[in-house]
């Protein structure tokens, strides 16, 4: 797949002032950089379930489920409400532990905890999504969000949750869409 530097999609600012040092296939899909990182976490918690919200094209979920390929253990699902990013995405993940469903984070029931989740669906629905799957999460949960920095809504949105003690830690790292990383509270 095609990639472009980030800067065709992302202006510099002062918390990222160089965006033409991250890359992306397109304006939707997470950074590459940003994805090898998501991937890293996996690698480095040893999940055993991990959800990811909004699929796109795959190549955060492609990564995700080498990365539990490599671990020797735990299963992805990715929910996606668009087919044809479904059928792609499901091509590109053939032979790795992942399961990408044709429906709505906000309909989805998980059928086990969640150790590790990655939200990046429609901005509007992030932190409704983390309220909703708080129940299948425990003390150890790891959770990311994507569209972070300030030119998005994510950040203003997940404020209430840092401020009622949901997210703990949260990590806010200055990539040209930002990214952040939390423990949860439950």
């Amino acid at each position: 797949m095609r990639e472009f530097v980030e800067s065709r999609f992302t202006a510099p600012r002062p918390d990222c002032p160089n965006p033409e040092r991250w890359h992306a296939p397109d304006d939707q899909s997470t950074e590459v950089e940003v994805t090898a990182l998501v991937a890293a976490m996996v690698t480095a918690l040893q999940p055993d379930f991990v959800l990811e919200t909004g699929t796109c094209r795959g190549s955060t979920t492609e990564a995700i489920g080498r990365a539990l390929r490599a671990n020797g253990q735990g299963k992805l699902v990715s929910l996606e409400v668009d087919p044809e990013c479904v059928a792609f995405a499901r091509r590109r993940c053939v032979g790795l532990p992942v399961c990408i469903l044709a429906t709505s984070s906000m309909d989805y029931i998980p059928s086990c905890p969640i150790d590790f989740a990655f939200f990046d669906s429609l901005a509007s629905l992030r932190a409704l999504e983390f309220v909703r799957y708080a129940r299948w999460m425990h003390d150890r949960t790891v959770v990311g969000f994507h569209d972070t920095g300030p030119q998005h809504t994510v950040r203003e949105r997940l404020k209430h949750l840092e401020e009622e003690g949901m997210l703990v830690s949260p990590l806010y790292l200055p990539t040209p869409r930002g990214v952040m990383f939390a423990r949860v509270r439950t």
